[in-house]
């Protein structure tokens, strides 16, 4: 984000980059110059960043890069960053700075081939220490300090507004659109979405009235989102996509929230337990997360949920990932015994969900 600062005693035209490290960095914007940074989120693999060059200065007591067998490891932020693509807001009087930020712990360990395992969910396992959460935090890039933080259950949310009314706006991923007052973070109100919201609002005037405009709804768009479908919205928000206009003394009804699904039983037997976690792994590395989600629970879209589009037979399967489904699905190389282990996983899964909603309904 590019604006004007007051720096040394003068104004100077700077850029305001919040890249996924936890750093917020203060560049000059002609020429590059590192100017200050300093982290807005908590950081363990780095003590802070040189002050001539901006680069990080690693902490050799963190040793994430070189964690022994069986000796695990949390890093702050994970890989998925502290801040995404999720956009920036800045008032240009106060001169303040609003990031969506994210704390997602993501623990690491060396195997013994010599790569790195790593679960990103470890946070979500029940552990208070490591729970992942967010934060809207407002910022002051000339003093690099807070002003003020607000904290929100899920990590993934929606982009920041500010307008010149002294307002900040953000949608959450439990699919509210949320107002604060931009100097002291104050919540102002909460106005139910009906969906999921990753996107930033907008703002227009129309015929004398201000609107705030955002879309909410299953974020399927987002491979991050549908992949941590558990981290990007709840069940009830999950809804179809739409696109909202709020304005004051609106009188339309709250959109509605998503339907309880239900899972059809499956057509096949069980798989024995073990094959089915070879699958899992299989399902992780070979990408199907990324649009189907964690345990085949997509966020809606184009992705199928596949606890309710279980692939008929194992054929099928096969057709599908050899490129049957090509562009809309790209082709995936595995090897008879890992597509059958991967079907099996989907099978497993597939049983599972038609159970558990099963038992909700007696």
């Amino acid at each position: 984000m590019m604006a004007t600062l007051p720096i040394d005693g003068e104004d100077r035209r700077v850029v305001l980059s919040v890249p996924k490290n936890g750093f917020v960095y203060l560049l000059d914007a002609k020429t590059g110059e590192f100017i200050s940074g300093r982290n807005y989120v908590p950081v363990n693999w780095a003590k802070g960043l040189d002050d001539e060059t901006g680069r990080p200065i690693f902490d050799p007591a963190a040793r994430y890069w070189e964690a022994a067998d069986g000796e695990p490891t949390i890093i702050l932020p994970s890989n998925a960053g502290a801040h995404d693509w999720t956009a920036l807001a800045f008032d240009p009087q106060k001169n303040v700075l609003f990031i969506p930020a994210m704390t997602m712990p993501e623990r690491r360990e060396r195997t013994a081939s010599g790569e790195y395992s790593y679960d990103q969910r470890h946070g979500s396992q029940g552990d208070p220490e490591w729970q992942a959460f967010a934060e809207l935090v407002a910022w002051d890039p000339v003093t690099q300090s807070e002003v003020w933080r607000q904290r929100h259950a899920l990590p993934l949310n929606g982009g920041a507004l500010h307008t010149a009314g002294g307002l900040v706006f953000q949608g959450t991923a439990e699919g509210y659109l949320n107002a604060y007052d931009a100097a002291s973070g104050e919540q102002l109100g909460s106005f139910a979405a009906g969906g999921a919201i990753r996107a930033a609002p907008s703002t227009v005037v129309a015929d004398g009235l201000q609107y705030i405009v955002v879309p909410a709804g299953a974020p399927s768009t987002s491979a991050a989102s549908a992949g941590l479908t558990d981290y990007s919205s709840t069940k009830e928000s999950r809804s179809r996509p739409r696109l909202l206009a709020f304005v004051l003394g609106g009188d339309a009804p709250t959109p509605a929230w998503a339907a309880q699904l239900t899972f059809p039983k499956p057509p096949v037997d069980r798989y024995p337990p073990e094959a089915a976690a070879m699958g899992e792994a299989i399902y992780e590395v070979a990408g199907c997360v990324a649009c189907h989600g964690y345990g085949g629970r997509s966020a809606g879209g184009a992705a199928a949920d596949l606890r309710m589009r279980l692939p008929a037979n194992l054929e099928y399967l096969k057709a599908v990932l050899g490129g049957a489904l090509a562009p809309r699905m790209p082709e995936v190389e595995l090897d008879d015994a890992g597509t059958e282990a991967l079907y099996a996983y989907l099978v497993n899964t597939a049983w599972r969900a038609y159970e558990d909603a099963d038992s909700s309904r007696r």
